[in-house]
């Protein structure tokens, strides 16, 4: 492909990337087992050091309980969200980032900052929200998990990564604002992960955002889940980036493949 910022990303499934440099696995979103576009499970995550969690959406949390029981990792979550996902969890506090809005975490193999963000807007009240996510089987079966759909619309973090080689990723999913898109910018990350719009409005502004900020290479996510996006959906934002940023690159990726770059 011929970059060299020495790092390999593997997409599990909705907002799940398995990050891997020289001495750290970071593990984002853990939703897998529970994802019906995939066969794979939360056992195709190889290693995890530190989970980030950008709010607790039934549909990027359910996989986190394997996961520290098996590598007793770090958790790093919305400053709001970190007592009650300790709560649920029964997991060690000390072992609990809460992330407030700008916060950088210095881990030597990995610097972290969260940045602040917004669910979309799903157009409905507290009460009837968790109500119409009730509907999933994982809700339903778990009150705790079903009372932090709320949380999981008001509270969200977006993350930047920077590796001691300086290379520099960003992983983002709501709509941005010019505030936003101006801190970005200052970012200047060498890759970005954006969350997919279904919509040509949405496509294309998410397309001049990642144009906006300097990224060489733009990874779409969350197009499995509730729905798969369909390939002209992709397609279309790889068209828009591509046009914004003619010698940049778009990856389309593919569940449980890493991606060397």
């Amino acid at each position: 492909m011929g970059t060299h910022f020495g790092v390999s990303i593997k997409w599990l499934a909705v907002t799940c990337f398995e990050i891997r440099a020289e001495g750290v696995s970071v593990v984002t979103d853990p939703f897998v087992t529970d994802c019906e576009s995939t066969d794979l499970t939360w056992e195709a995550i190889e290693n995890c050091d530190i989970i980030c969690l950008s709010h607790p959406h039934f549909d990027h949390i359910t996989d986190i309980p394997p996961l520290l029981e098996k590598f007793h990792p770090l958790l790093l979550c919305g400053d709001q969200t970190a007592m009650p996902m300790v709560n649920w969890l029964g997991y060690n506090p000390s072992r609990t980032y809460p992330m407030y809005p700008n916060m950088e975490l210095d881990f030597d193999t990995i610097k972290i900052r969260a940045l602040y963000g917004r669910h979309t807007d799903q157009k409905k009240g507290y009460h009837e929200l968790v109500e119409s996510l009730g509907k999933y089987r994982i809700c339903a079966e778990d009150p705790v998990i079903n009372a932090m759909q709320g949380l999981g619309s008001m509270e969200y973090r977006n993350f930047f990564f920077t590796l001691p080689n300086g290379t520099k990723i960003l992983l983002w999913g709501n709509d941005p604002t010019p505030e936003q898109t101006n801190l970005c910018k200052a970012l200047q990350p060498d890759i970005a992960i954006i969350q997919r719009s279904s919509d040509p409005a949405g496509i294309q502004k998410k397309a001049e955002f990642a144009a906006a900020i300097g990224c060489k290479v733009l990874i779409p996510h969350h197009m499995d889940f509730p729905a798969v996006s369909p390939p002209e959906t992709i397609a279309a934002f790889k068209e828009a980036f591509l046009g914004l940023v003619p010698d940049g690159i778009f990856i389309n990726p593919t569940h449980g493949a890493w991606i060397d770059l």
